[in-house]
């Protein structure tokens, strides 16, 4: 089967593609192992074509020992030269096939420091980074986004969508086992989103894919999504890492054991404080990978404990270092640093339910102008990354505003909103601002901090500091924690704001429930025409915008700091890694 056949899409479902706000778009910017540059703010946009996995690997299988050859040429998997068509605003661009590389090598152990460890079950995963790593390793998915935003196929050999997009056709691929021996078949994907959709699984991903209505299976191969309307987001959901697909009948006790996933790597050894070791899959389905035998993450809670076991080798792989840390890991020679950037963001969470003083919209409008964006963004991310404006939707992504008048520090407004939520300078605010020292949250807090410090508003801001290890379980999203700092991966329009404001949802870490902006996601779900579905997630702007659930600072980039004996490494613009097309050359 050729590699970089595309997708068989049924034709309507295309010409919907051609302005379909779903098909996320992400600018990715060129990677680096010389100094990083912040991301330019001109990132083209692209918009995705569904495309056939482009393996890495060469087509020999990799021998069962180490070898100081380095291993068959291999394709990259994303074209340096893209065909682009356009059709009224949506620009789309198909991946080409670049020229064969060469140095892959097969064999050693590779060493990431990483900050927790949650479940091993893919449909109950929380906002555990090891857990997330760990199953994109162990397990494999349906479909995945790719470096320039396409939709890559995984386990999906093929797809095709009803006139209506109402009802989704899946192909599964042939030939795939799970680490058990057991051949992967229509019937684990049936059961694997059966057990999703089921309530009592409590999985966060069925608040996102309740749309379907019936899943059947034809004939061992083929998988038919029955949907309860037109959906255009159904290709990017099944991506999701909650929907790893698992063998039929499997339970979250048996998921803990390594014989249940058909990704390129099975699990050997598990210590959720400690390490959890995966070793090689030897039949797994991309023919020649993955190269490396043995990957160990390793849980160190602290930066400062990970910065340091880089630097001395103790770890290869150092995934979203802090800000502060990059001008000193540029300058090692024997670190490279890749970036790309991204949608990712970082969040005031205030607390919207009764009870809570954030429940006052005033108090949220007055933190909305107390803050110094360009100072906080400068301060926690070095200058790197992009003020957001308090909504989740990238810069990037069709759905984004172009025009929105951008929220700029405003104290006589934020005095003015202080004081009808009764706050003056005999009755300041006195609040905590929780953060964990992971993903630049503390940074941020600090940075917060100082600058609503500088304004000499009636706001008392005290930063408390929790452990990494606990902070998604215990803290976000807890009773008595008013004010917190979240981190988001960048995603779609759609899925970003329904897992993280829509009324209901798990994930709805604010509690806001709107529900005119709960109507329109759905309305633009279903909606055909491309500028009438621009006006139904401009108007969701507005809303976040104008009700302030979350306030919304700035757009990261992605670092991947590594040891210079690792290749391959490439920063991916959801954060994610792809350790079976990296390789040791030592």
């Amino acid at each position: 089967m050729n590699p970089f056949s595309k997708w068989k899409l049924h034709s309507s479902l295309l010409m919907v593609a051609l302005s379909c706000t779903a098909l996320i778009t992400v600018a990715c910017a060129a990677e680096k192992a010389a100094q990083p540059v912040a991301p330019s703010a001109a990132a083209p946009a692209i918009a995705p074509q569904a495309t056939n996995y482009q393996p890495a690997a060469p087509a020999a299988a990799a021998p069962a020992a180490p070898a100081a050859a380095a291993a068959a040429p291999a394709t990259a998997p994303v074209a340096a030269a893209k065909k682009a068509t356009k059709k009224g605003d949506t620009k789309i661009v198909i991946a080409a096939p670049t020229g064969a590389g060469e140095g892959q090598r097969y064999g050693g152990t590779l060493k990431i420091g990483t900050v927790d460890f949650g479940t091993m079950d893919p449909a109950l995963m929380g906002l555990s980074t090891g857990s997330a790593q760990y199953s994109n390793l162990a397990y494999d998915n349906l479909t995945e986004p790719w470096y320039d935003g396409s939709i890559a196929n995984r386990l999906a050999e093929e797809w095709s969508a009803s006139d209506d997009l109402a009802a989704y056709t899946i192909k599964v691929r042939q030939g795939v086992n799970f680490h058990s021996g057991q051949a992967l078949t229509s019937a684990d994907v049936k059961y694997t989103f059966d057990r999703i959709l089921n309530p009592d699984t409590a999985s966060p991903l069925l608040e996102q894919i309740n749309y379907i209505e019936e899943i059947t299976t034809p004939d061992a191969s083929t998988v038919v999504f029955s949907l309860a309307g037109a959906n255009i987001n159904h290709p990017y959901l099944l991506a999701d890492y909650h929907a790893r697909i698992v063998p039929d009948g499997s339970t979250s006790a048996q998921l803990t054991t390594g014989e249940y996933g058909s990704g390129p790597y099975t699990l050997g050894e598990h210590n959720p404080t400690e390490r959890t070791v995966l070793h090689k899959y030897d039949s797994y389905w991309r023919e020649g990978q993955p190269f490396i035998d043995s990957v160990i993450y390793f849980y160190l809670p602290e930066q400062t404990t990970r910065l340091a076991a880089l630097q001395t080798g103790a770890i290869d792989i150092l995934i979203g270092p802090n800000f502060s840390s990059i001008k000193d890991l540029d300058a090692d020679p024997d670190l490279s640093i890749k970036q790309t950037s991204t949608a990712s963001i970082r969040n005031l969470v205030m607390d919207t339910r009764a009870g809570s003083p954030f429940a006052d919209k005033n108090l949220r409008k007055a933190f909305q102008y107390a803050i110094d964006r360009n100072l906080v963004r400068q301060a926690a991310l070095f200058q790197y990354g992009e003020n957001a404006n308090d909504h989740p939707i990238g810069k990037n992504d069709p759905m984004y505003w172009d025009d929105q008048p951008i929220v700029k520090q405003d104290i006589t407004k934020a005095r003015d909103f202080l004081a009808a939520a009764g706050y003056t300078d005999q009755n300041p605010v006195d609040i905590e601002l929780n953060a964990a020292d992971f993903s630049q949250m503390l940074d941020v807090s600090l940075a917060v901090k100082a600058s609503i410090d500088s304004t000499g508003l009636p706001i008392n801001l005290e930063v408390k500091k929790h452990e990494s290890s606990t902070y998604w379980e215990s803290i976000w999203m807890n009773d008595g924690y008013p004010l917190v700092v979240s981190a988001w991966n960048g995603r779609p329009a759609a899925e970003a704001v329904s897992v993280a404001l829509k009324g209901g949802g798990v994930w709805n870490e604010t509690y806001f429930n709107n529900p005119r902006m709960d109507e329109l996601i759905g309305l633009a779900a279903t909606e055909g025409d491309f500028a009438k579905r621009q006006g139904q997630w401009r108007e969701i702007q507005e809303i976040l915008i104008e009700e302030v659930p979350s306030i919304y600072l700035m757009y990261t980039p992605f670092f991947v700091a590594h040891t210079n004996r690792v290749e391959g490494v490439r920063a991916h613009p959801r954060n994610w890694t792809f350790v079976e097309d990296w390789w040791i050359k030592e």
